[in-house]
């Protein structure tokens, strides 16, 4: 084909027919042109549809995460409620009319268990990759917009509570480090020790003790469940928002 124009080029110049050649050589160069805008448009558009799939692959792995999130929130949520329910039980016998040195003694000693859950670990690998790899900013509003808002707010919310689960853990390990309790199997220290730590202790220490961790408690199991209720209902609302932006 280069050839074929090149020789006419030739035969114009040979003939004399500058303006033909002059004419020739312009459109000659328009065809090129338009070849090269062509070819261009042929490659963004292949690049666009890469970037699409990319986006459509890292979206539906997305919302897998979000789906196992909300699966996970659902399956421990109930030991959520449980602890706290537990946990204000023994704040109002201890606060009751009737309570005595004894009920809180008995309390301490036999019901009260300072453990608490670990840390929720969700799966955030896909919204990573989407960041790290710049995709998120090829998604569309409004969905861009609140798939960042969701986690930025939801990591908000995971540091407040595991900064308030490290401070009551050293509450715990002053606690565990004074007395004993025997509400879970782990926890089995025998009856010479059990005697030992609870023979002439200090009735202030033990109520101010018990007050202070019951009170975190209630503090850590708020925070927790803001938590998760924020991502279990803007999980749902994001699952929507994506499955209706893969249509």
């Amino acid at each position: 084909m280069i050839k074929f124009f090149r020789k006419i080029r030739l035969n114009m110049l040979s003939e004399g027919k500058t303006s033909k050649y002059l004419k020739y050589a312009i459109g000659e160069i328009i065809l090129v042109v338009i070849g090269i805008l062509i070819a261009l448009q042929i490659n963004n558009w292949n690049e666009h549809r890469k970037t699409e799939n990319k986006i459509k692959n890292s979206l539906e792995a997305l919302r897998s995460d979000l789906i196992q999130d909300t699966l996970l929130i659902t399956k421990i949520e109930p030991f959520i409620n449980e602890q706290y329910k537990l946990n204000e039980s023994l704040r109002r016998r201890v606060a009751g009319e009737n309570a005595t040195i004894d009920t809180l003694i008995h309390i301490m000693h036999r019901e009260f268990n300072p453990n608490w859950k670990d840390q929720t670990i969700y799966n955030a690998n896909a919204y990573n990759s989407l960041n790290e790899n710049g995709l998120i900013e090829n998604i569309s509003n409004p969905l861009k917009t609140n798939i960042k808002n969701f986690y930025n707010k939801k990591f908000s919310l995971q540091s407040r509570v595991q900064k308030t689960t490290n401070d009551y853990r050293e509450k715990i390990t002053s606690y565990v480090n004074t007395y004993t309790f025997g509400s879970t199997p782990i926890h089995d220290q025998g009856k010479l020790i059990d005697s030992l730590v609870w023979t002439n202790i200090n009735y202030s220490h033990l109520a101010a003790t018990f007050q202070g961790i019951s009170n975190f408690k209630r503090i850590l199991f708020k925070e927790t469940k803001e938590e998760l209720n924020y991502s279990l209902i803007n999980s749902h609302n994001l699952i929507k928002q994506i499955n209706n932006y893969l249509q």
